[in-house]
């Protein structure tokens, strides 16, 4: 089942992206204020579909399962402002389920809406490779959200920064009939997880999410059961487009296809007109049979998020004055050096705390901070300290 005409369209609207994705105010270049909801579903044939009711105007998003029998889905995770519990999945199974939703529904291309809607569904850990994971959601996010530039995503950026597994002790650890759950593991962790996945969950559908993988296994498996992929010339052509340099390769892997009788449209698309380049990518990798992320190590390379790092910063600046000209100032020169961004967190009658957001090099970032508190008269009142217990203070350097 395609995405319900509903969210398509409410998609479509430009205010849609910002207010689904939490972003900071400012922090896009979209316009609009929309608050519609929207409800859609998505599945590959088989009766299991997964239901995504979405409400702007309440800044909450909901994942359900429907099952077969069943009158209603079953709860499987919501994120919200407040009260969120967003671990629902990994990241294989995401992609997993994108490819036999896009092998279903031609309409539905992959890398593209399913990644881009349900990724703050995902939980990394560390046998996630961000060579695969990154070149995938910036298709994604590039495909549903056109914009110039080249790099990393900034929706890519902010998202791995949620969900870094670096450091947080969680994991994914055999559960109830053998399917992995979600846990804490070790005393180095640092973060408890917001899931009904739990280990000794009576809450989460197991065998259902079970049921909704191996459909979608299957459906995967029937598009490239067929007897041209035996073919010699497309034996060969595969082996040429899964190289290294392999994507300079998909018109003579179509033409082979094509000679032999291969006629599944979607991955035949995938090769002669793709979206990107990460949408060949994965249709070479399942035309090839080979394990998952081959292709895209080869393709893509090392992902420069591979290295990077992120502070969260607080910036305490006592006077009873209001600060929003310096909130402003710093975000702009944060952004613009592409080292992270502020915004106003609260505060009381004597004082106002920033919360800082710092990437990839804090001595630069505590630069631009002790120049923008410089021309604003307030170095002397300032604070900066990180915002994780013991809360140690950031030196803040003579402007």
């Amino acid at each position: 089942m395609a995405l319900s005409g509903a969210l398509t369209a409410l998609m479509a609207e430009r205010g849609f992206w910002p207010v689904y994705l939490f972003e900071d105010e400012g922090g896009g270049d979209d316009d609009g204020d929309v608050e519609a909801s929207a409800r859609g579903s998505l599945g590959c044939g088989g009766g299991y579909e997964l239901v995504l009711d979405v409400d702007l105007g309440a800044e909450s998003v909901e994942l359900g399962l429907s099952v077969p029998g069943a009158a209603e889905p079953v709860e499987l995770g919501w994120d919200d402002r407040a009260h969120f519990h967003p671990h629902v999945m990994r990241w294989t199974e995401l992609d997993l389920l994108a490819r036999a939703f896009a092998l279903h529904d031609p309409e539905t291309r992959h890398p593209g809406p399913v990644l881009a809607l349900l990724a703050r569904f995902v939980v990394l850990d560390e046998s996630d490779a961000l060579d695969v994971v990154v070149p995938y959601l910036d298709a994604a996010f590039g495909l549903v959200r056109p914009r110039k530039g080249r790099g990393v995503r900034p929706e890519t950026r902010d998202w791995f920064e949620a969900h870094d597994p670096r450091g947080t002790g969680l994991a994914w650890i055999p559960g109830p009939d053998g399917v992995p759950a979600l846990a804490e593991q070790g005393e180095s962790g640092t973060a408890a997880p917001y899931t009904l996945r739990a280990p000794d969950s009576m809450a989460f559908p197991f065998a259902a999410w079970s049921a909704l993988l191996a459909e979608a296994e299957e459906h995967v498996a029937a598009a490239v059961r067929h007897p041209a992929l035996s073919d010699p010339a497309v034996r060969e052509a595969l082996q040429r487009a899964a190289s290294r340099r392999g994507h300079s390769a998909l018109g003579p892997l179509a033409e082979a296809l094509r000679a032999a009788g291969y006629a599944q449209p979607v991955l035949l698309r995938a090769l002669t007109e793709p979206a990107s380049r990460a949408e060949a990518c994965w249709a070479v990798e399942t035309l090839a049979g080979l394990p998952y992320g081959t292709v895209a190590k080869r393709w893509f390379g090392r992902s420069p998020l591979t290295e990077a790092r992120s502070w969260d910063l607080a910036l305490r600046i006592t006077t009873p004055d209001p600060v929003v000209d310096l909130a402003e100032a710093l975000d702009g020169a944060l952004r613009k050096a592409g080292l992270g961004r502020t915004e106003i967190a609260g505060g009381g009658s004597d004082h106002t705390v920033l919360d800082v957001l710092v990437r990839d090099d804090l001595d630069r970032a505590a630069v631009l901070v002790a120049e923008a508190l410089d021309e604003h008269g307030l170095t002397a009142a300032a604070h900066l300290h990180h915002a994780s217990a013991p809360h140690e203070p950031v030196p803040l350097p003579s402007p």
